[in-house]
């Protein structure tokens, strides 16, 4: 039991995104600097602020454009 307990508490504290990760940005998500695609690849893994998620630094596709985003506004990027 002892070591189920350590692996939900791991799970806990494992980020949703990590680096190398391909992400699109949620519609509804609005920067000026986003690109029309919206997809970008997580280069950075930022610590949570107060009641906010984890935020990530995304570089975008093609662009050298940087912007931190909170985790509740990626989804992984899949093609379809």
């Amino acid at each position: 039991m002892g070591v189920f307990a350590n692996e939900r508490e791991q799970a806990l504290l494992v980020g949703r995104f990590k680096p190398g990760d391909l992400v699109k940005i949620r519609d509804g998500t609005h920067a000026a600097e986003i690109p029309d695609h919206r997809v970008g690849m997580v280069i950075e893994r930022g610590e949570a602020s107060g009641n906010y998620t984890e935020a990530y630094t995304v570089v975008f596709l093609g662009t050298d454009i940087h912007l931190k985003f909170h985790e509740m506004f990626l989804e992984h990027f899949t093609s379809s």
